[in-house]
């Protein structure tokens, strides 16, 4: 999909003013205020052909295969398209078992880096990213072409047994001593030693 950026946008409305001027001071030559706006479809135009489409287009989704309830985890998205481009934003879609910390998406750096979306697991289930949404504008910044990307990345949201695994470790340790060395005999008081 294709659709005019911002900058496009502001600079329709920025030439529609001397448009109206010209049209109201020459009457005669009204056409002349339509220039600006020939002018910037020819560059919409160029824009939209020059940024190339989707079959230039790679990106993979990186995430652990599972992560326990309550617990925080990095999804890694990799994009890029072989053309230099100006800019390149990444959206991702997940389900319901997932909250996302800080968003989910923003911008990619150019030179081929990654972008790191913070995850919180919060219902029990296999979590799904279904889709990515890219984004790229095209060498003068006019048009944003966007596509969506079928992915099928899923995280196992298990049980979280931190707390259990701590309280077994802390029941281990009851038995050592305080230089590592295990006890030969459990026990209190001075009747064991004696």
């Amino acid at each position: 999909m294709i659709y005019p950026s911002g900058r496009a946008v502001w600079a329709a409305a920025a030439g529609a003013v001397p448009a109206f001027l010209i049209a109201l001071a020459l009457p005669s030559v009204w056409y002349l205020g339509l220039l600006w706006i020939c002018v910037l479809l020819a560059f919409l135009a160029v824009d939209a052909a020059a940024s190339r489409g989707r079959a230039s287009l790679d990106a993979v989704l990186t995430a652990p295969p599972q992560v326990g309830i309550g617990g925080r985890f990095t999804l890694h998205i990799a994009a890029g398209v072989r053309a230099k481009l100006r800019r390149l934003q990444a959206r991702v879609g997940h389900d319901q078992r997932l909250q996302p910390v800080a968003g989910t998406g923003g911008a990619l750096p150019v030179n081929g880096g990654t972008l790191d979306l913070e995850f919180e697991a919060i219902r029990r289930g296999i979590a799904s990213f279904d889709r990515l949404w890219l984004r790229w504008q095209g060498p003068f910044g006019l048009v944003w072409n966007q596509v969506v990307l079928p992915v099928d990345r899923k995280v196992a949201v298990l049980p979280n047994v931190n707390s259990a695994r701590d309280e077994a470790i802390t029941l281990l340790q009851r038995s050592a001593l305080a230089d590592g060395h295990a006890q030969k005999r459990a026990g209190q008081g001075r009747e064991f030693e004696a």
